[in-house]
């Protein structure tokens, strides 16, 4: 594949990634420090939000294994969805300040539920799209790292929502500001995406009646469809299932670890970004820090991400993965508990150790659902790219959403209150503990889940060969 057919790819996570972290690191701030919500509807409204995008994900693999398009399976939802999806985010910016806290909850509520399906609609084809564009290796982990680069790149501009609305007395002109900059910015990325991605697929020839038309069960004897032109197409045995035939993958021992490592996993950095406004805010004494030291933690981890894949061709990524996020958890502890106002210079040296070890958090992951896909097709003859990936991002929301939760209840615990013009010690300490600790807890418990995993580099050599061979 070509590489800048590689990079027009990576750019569609790189608009994603901009509205999806400005999200996840400012949303809540916004609804409990500007809309000036409970922090508990507020966490409980993310919540809701991101359950509704843990169910839909494997929905949404379902439908795209099942399409049959002109534009292809996959591209036909990243292309027609990428307009609603970057209106869908300019949405959530637009609840007011004047209204009661029930009514700010529902409309919450209803703009997150908006978001959370139009993202699904483009991002779970978007993502199953890795194990059609290459069988190979190393170059998978090649493509998922240019597009963790370029994602970085989009996570320091999501990241710089409390640096950029600091720069206007009223901070809803310049959070609707950057809206409309975002989603106009995501929609373009993402159609730049679909277009770079084109002929990728294995589509059968015959033509659709229509854009959205299911794919049919029939087979030719020998596992081949006769394309238009006479020439055999590999059918990837795609059957009409349905949903509960679905739910036979989680019996998949892999699956379920890593699974489990990705719910897990993301409860602790679904922590660790959005309470960095809080941290920044009350602890450090100033909210633009944490923009200042969220783009010294992203630039350092795009940085290390070559060097990781490199790592990673050399070495188990596991073991890597593993040495990583111990690494982290040695400079998040101290970081939460220790750090006070006016060490900002000793912060921004944290951030940027925690951007190399954290990055191979970011590279690691990503590149094994690809070689599950593969290993799943070897032992049971089934392709289902959409619902691995869709299973993969609804565990990453359901964490999401157990996070916003627990960080919503932790500060409500710890007396949290927006509207005092400084927070209690309690407060203090709960905002410490939710940046410092318990991140660093729920990312151990997903990297020893990792430590089971079974399909290494040497067992997928394997199967390759022995699918060279005919063996399998």
């Amino acid at each position: 594949m070509k590489l800048r057919n590689k990079i027009g790819y990576g750019l569609g996570d790189m608009g994603v990634s901009i509205s999806y972290f400005a999200v996840g690191f400012y949303f809540m701030y916004f609804l409990t420090d500007i809309v000036m919500m409970d922090p508990f509807l507020a966490g409980l409204a993310i919540f809701i939000g991101k359950l509704w995008d843990g169910m839909n994900d494997p929905i949404m693999g379902i439908i795209s294994d099942r399409t049959r398009s002109r534009f292809g399976k996959k591209r036909v939802y990243i292309l027609f969805g990428a307009i609603p999806f970057g209106i869908s985010f300019i949405l959530l910016w637009l609840i007011p300040q004047s209204i009661g806290q029930w009514y700010q909850f529902a409309l919450a509520v209803l703009a997150l539920l908006v978001y959370a399906t139009t993202y699904s609609i483009c991002v779970v084809p978007y993502m199953s799209l890795v194990p059609i564009m290459s069988e190979d290796y190393d170059e998978r982990t090649q493509i998922t790292g240019i597009r963790a680069i370029l994602s970085t790149i989009g996570t320091i501009f999501g990241g710089t929502v409390a640096l950029f609305i600091s720069n206007f007395q009223n901070e809803l002109l310049g959070l609707r500001l950057m809206a409309i900059s975002f989603g106009v910015f995501t929609a373009i990325s993402l159609i730049v995406a679909a277009l770079s991605t084109k002929g990728v697929e294995d589509l059968f020839e015959s033509k659709p009646l229509g854009i959205f038309s299911e794919i049919t069960e029939e087979y030719i004897d020998d596992g081949k469809v006769e394309a238009d032109n006479g020439e055999k197409q590999q059918d990837h045995r795609i059957a009409d299932y349905s949903f509960k035939q679905y739910l036979v993958i989680l019996k998949e021992k892999n699956v379920l670890i890593l699974l489990g490592m990705k719910f897990f996993g993301a409860i602790g950095t679904g922590c660790l970004i959005a309470a960095l406004p809080y941290f920044a805010e009350h602890v450090l004494g100033d909210a633009s820090i944490s923009t200042i030291g969220l783009a010294i933690y992203i630039a350092v981890s795009a940085l290390m991400i070559p060097i990781w894949s490199l790592f990673s061709k050399k070495f188990d990524k596991r073991r890597l993965l593993l040495i990583g996020i111990v690494l982290m958890v040695v400079v998040l502890v101290p970081t939460g508990f220790a750090i006070s106002e006016g060490s900002k210079i000793l912060f921004y040296i944290c951030c940027g150790l925690l951007g190399i070890f954290m990055s191979s958090y970011l590279l690691i992951p990503y590149s094994l659902v690809p070689d599950l896909v593969n290993y799943y097709e070897h032992k049971t003859g089934e392709r289902h790219e959409s619902i691995f990936f869709g299973f993969w991002m609804t565990f990453h929301q359901l964490g999401l959403a157990v996070a916003f939760l627990i960080l919503g209840g932790i500060l409500k615990v710890f007396n949290y209150d927006a509207e005092l013009p400084s927070q209690p010690d309690t407060a203090i300490l709960g905002i410490r503990f939710s940046f410092g600790l318990l991140p660093s807890i729920f990312l151990i418990i997903a990297i020893v889940i990792l430590q089971f995993y079974g399909i290494t580099k040497s067992v997928f050599q394997q199967l390759n060969t022995k699918a060279d061979f005919g063996e399998i």
